[in-house]
């Protein structure tokens, strides 16, 4: 697999606005983002056990007809495609064969599929100039690693997420998820069917919490078709 490139440019990070319980501790996930991974100093280091990825799907004219457009994200808790991660499918299922429309979940390990689940809404996009939003919601707890969408909204599907028909969870040997990387959800997400009728494909916001409980944001839109080069 070739090697995954930085999230965002460091320039590019200041002016991103992330909020947090202090300013001493702003700083550390900023910068931890920057280098593609988390400080680990014994003075500075923190425990994130939940990572939140706000994503913005715009329509242009959808193609019920064709399940055009079709969307595939993917995020991992690890940095990379090696072990355990999770696929999100909007518009269609891939597994264990294609079907068009609705949404689907996939837990991967390596090439191996693990599980799937798919929504209630089995609907293809029929809204012309739709947006379509939602959350990818990474956790560990108790030695239970789990992921689901959340909040999700469309014109379309109505409501979406949150019920338990989105979410995977695997018990995992993870003490926690420092290893994620934005880089890889940016990488490797993006329309697999019927980009021209996509006007965006945004990530609007990350968003972690450490084992305190404290909350961190990172309000910076990065277009996954954005150059991601320095």
């Amino acid at each position: 697999m070739s090697p995954l490139p930085s999230i965002v440019a460091a320039a590019r990070l200041p002016r991103a606005g992330l909020t947090g319980p202090s300013a001493s501790r702003k700083l550390l996930p900023l910068a931890a983002l920057a280098g593609g991974g988390w400080l680990t100093n014994a003075a500075y280091a923190i425990d994130v056990v939940t990572i939140e990825e706000h994503w913005e799907l715009s329509v242009g004219l959808p193609d019920d007809g064709s399940s055009s457009p079709q969307v595939t994200m993917v995020t991992s808790p690890t940095g990379d495609l090696e072990d355990d991660y999770f696929v999100f499918t909007l518009n269609h299922h891939s597994v264990p064969s294609w079907v068009p429309g609705g949404m689907q979940v996939q837990q991967w390990r390596g090439e191996s599929l693990v599980d799937s689940k798919t929504g209630p809404q089995q609907d293809a996009l029929h809204h012309s100039d739709e947006v379509i939003t939602w959350v990818q919601r990474t956790s560990l707890n108790g030695g239970q690693l789990a992921f689901e969408i959340v909040n999700g909204n469309s014109d379309s599907w109505g409501n979406f997420g949150g019920q338990g028909f989105l979410r995977l969870a695997v018990a995992s040997p993870l003490s926690n998820l420092n290893g994620y990387r934005p880089a890889v959800s940016l990488d490797e997400s993006g329309v697999s069917f019927g980009g021209n009728r996509v006007a965006g494909l945004v990530l609007k916001k990350l968003r972690w919490i450490d084992s305190a409980g404290n909350a961190y944001e990172l309000n910076a839109p990065i277009d996954v078709d954005a150059d991601l080069d320095p």
